[in-house]
């Protein structure tokens, strides 16, 4: 047998002497897109890149290889197109130092969200991440493949669209993996028929994972929306627009749209100038009303209208309507309460909050009621356990009522009923001569009247102020959230990762130990469970208090760049000055107020003075881009069971976010290799 290569789409070896692969078709003289890696290439000395799959504003995923392991992969790759690009015939990314600031955000935040992957690799309906390591100037996850197709194929194969009864047997997994998201912080914000996948065991898959500003418009990514699908809080950025929990919740209930009625939804953007969308059941009869009315429910345009969790969201759409029983007055509490039904057993995670139980009232006398009384609820209204419908075909006992209304025609008349007509005579006739005592007063003495009216509402203010204290005294908050280490971490990134759980009162001091807008300290212990909503005292650095100006001799600009990053200068600007006797792309001097400083000097970041850097530029051009030396992310090995070569890296660089990571899948016909790519998650 002659010699094998690999294909670099389906990672299968065949001939060397062949172009075309034979079992996937594809042709290996295919050009190659310059700005993402060439296939072929080997990072970390044990993945073999294959050809590009999918890409958006975050970055790129490809087919892959694990060579230590003989199994395929896909490799997701930190690379937001619109703040840095690919050296020539390299693997290496080259950032432009005007985008440094946020290309560094940008990749914490994406770090973060695939480290809470790892913490979930083992659900079946999220993605399995087996490494994470930093080269090349950027960060690459590798996650698992799966087989399977994209739901949006499958709904092509099958008319279009499912029944309610295969889709409450073929959901609630997905149901429960998004709500496991949700108890640890992730937002997806793509839940859809082309981020969502069904594998042939008849398993659904979540995939399509994204940092947060790919999922909001005008974020500072290049973003990636699925029309009809997307919350309208998404396509704002503004403070206004909050998104959390219930911006999955519209997404999901986007997607039963689709899928129970075979018609995409009406987008949100669109809808909010003239909202035409249809409820479920209008488009197909078959579809129970109380699900159809749900998915409304959780297609509201406005957030705080919108159901909030997912939670919610499966018992309310599992909460089948049925018949209200009649039970006798004589039956104890316990003995009404009826058992829930055949309701699909729906799995929720030990974090997430079982749902609410329904009360019951006690039973009440039952009178026949006139018939021109109309139902007073809406139809789909379902009413509770253990209350009288009077319209209700069903559970209604004539004899029972009558009886009632036998023995209340015959009850004897007691002594206090016969006292009753006096004694509120009497009350009346007391309270007429009061009236007319206090008109007399009023008349002769208005003053003293006026002194004594000022004095009783002092008093009833006083008591209604003690009785609304009362009220308002807080009771006892439920202790649900587990206090995150917000310890060496950016502040603005964990400000909006937490924001729906947490208030922060922030205070900015100086600090030798922490790189500016890192937390250094927080008054609330980690893993200390407190309520939603608490307010935390954080401490965030402004960096270092003062430093002395390194020495840039035989430096290049971006050298330099890091030597007053590490003496704790960031108050600083680079000046390109053209120089006949300099070298180019060196630094020629340095300046404070219009002032020459030199090597040595003592700097204060306090007096607020910007340090002037001149340079001169690597050509005419002035020699703006060139590649920074940025140091590879902290990825810290995860407490949950081990997983495959986890790499481990420097610390500068740990942040998060409301982010949510990785995702990106391939597929093809039914029964095709599908890869699951890297995350592109107020």
């Amino acid at each position: 047998m002659g010699e094998r290569k690999f294909c670099y789409k389906c990672m299968e070896k065949f001939d060397m002497d062949k172009h075309i692969c034979p079992l996937c078709g594809y042709d290996d003289t295919t050009p190659n897109n310059p700005m993402y890696i060439t296939p072929g290439t080997i990072l970390h000395d044990r993945y073999l890149v294959g050809i590009l799959l999918d890409c958006n504003g975050e970055g790129a995923t490809y087919a892959g290889y694990d060579i230590s392991t003989g199994s395929r992969v896909t490799i997701r790759e930190y690379m937001p197109v619109n703040l840095c690009t690919r050296v020539r015939n390299k693997a290496t990314i080259s950032v432009n130092y005007n985008n440094l600031a946020k290309y560094k955000a940008f990749m914490a935040e994406y770090t973060e969200l695939n480290k809470s992957l790892v913490k979930l690799r083992n659900n079946p309906s999220l993605p399995s991440v087996l490494d994470m390591f930093s080269e090349n100037n950027t960060t690459y996850t590798i996650f698992d493949c799966f087989e399977g197709i994209r739901l949006m194929d499958y709904l092509k194969e099958n008319a279009g669209e499912i029944s309610w009864e295969q889709v409450s047997k073929l959901f609630p997994p997905l149901f429960t993996a998004i709500s496991l998201l949700h108890n640890n912080a992730i937002i997806h914000r793509a839940i859809s028929p082309d981020t969502v996948y069904i594998t042939p065991k008849n398993e659904l898959k979540l995939a399509g994972f994204s940092v947060s500003s790919v999922r909001t418009v005008n974020a500072g990514m290049e973003y990636e929306l699925f029309r009809g699908y997307a919350a309208p809080e998404q396509y704002s950025p503004s403070s206004s627009s909050h998104q959390g929990t219930w911006t999955d919740v519209y997404g999901i209930c986007a997607l039963l749209y689709r899928v129970l009625t075979g018609c995409m939804p009406n987008d949100s953007k669109d809808r909010l100038s003239k909202d035409e969308l249809l409820d479920p059941r209008s488009l197909n009869g078959t579809i129970p009303q109380h699900v159809s009315n749900v998915i409304m429910e959780g297609m509201r345009l406005s957030s705080k209208n919108r159901i909030k969790t997912v939670t919610e969201l499966v018992t309310r759409l599992f909460e089948a309507p049925g018949p209200v029983k009649q039970v006798k007055q004589e039956e104890s509490g316990a003995e009404k309460n009826s058992g829930s039904g055949n309701l699909p057993r729906v799995h929720l995670t030990d974090n997430t909050p079982p749902p609410q139980p329904v009360y019951t009232q006690p039973p009440q006398p039952v009178y026949p009621q006139p018939q021109q009384y109309e139902q007073p609820y809406p139809q789909q209204y379902v009413q509770p356990q253990g209350y009288y419908d009077p319209n209700a075909g069903y559970g209604y006992d004539n004899t029972y009522a009558d009886d009632d209304e036998d023995e209340y025609v015959y009850e004897k008349v007691n002594t206090v009923d016969r006292l009753k007509v006096p004694v509120i005579i009497a009350i009346l006739l007391f309270l007429i001569l009061m009236i007319i005592a206090l008109v007399i007063i009023h008349m002769v003495d208005p003053a003293g009247r006026k002194n004594n009216l000022a004095n009783n509402t002092s008093v009833v203010d006083d008591s209604v102020i003690d009785e609304s204290e009362a009220e308002t005294q807080p009771s006892t908050l439920k202790l649900d959230t587990e206090m995150p280490d917000l310890v060496g971490k950016f502040y603005e990134l964990t400000e909006k990762k937490y924001k729906d759980f947490f208030t922060f009162e922030v205070f900015y001091e100086y600090n030798d130990y922490y790189e500016p807008d890192v937390i250094y300290r927080q008054d609330i212990e980690p893993h200390e469970m407190v309520a939603q909503g608490s307010a935390v005292k954080i401490w965030v650095s402004k960096g270092k208090e003062s430093a002395i100006i390194p020495d840039y001799a035989g430096l290049s600009v971006s050298q330099y760049e890091n030597k007053l990053k590490e003496a704790g200068i960031s108050n600083y600007s680079l000046i390109a000055s053209a120089n006949d006797w300099a070298a180019p792309n060196t630094v020629t001097m340095l300046m404070i107020d219009g002032e020459t400083v030199y090597a040595g000097d003592y700097y204060s970041n306090k007096n607020n003075s910007k340090l002037v850097v001149y340079y001169c530029p690597a050509d005419s051009d002035g020699g703006n881009n060139y590649v920074p030396e940025v140091e590879p992310l902290t990825v810290s090995e995860a407490t949950d069971p081990p997983m495959q070569s986890f790499t481990t890296a420097p610390t500068e660089f740990t942040g998060s976010s409301g982010g949510n990571g990785g995702g990106a899948v391939s597929g093809g016909g039914e029964g095709g290799n599908v890869s699951q790519g890297g995350g592109a998650v107020s």
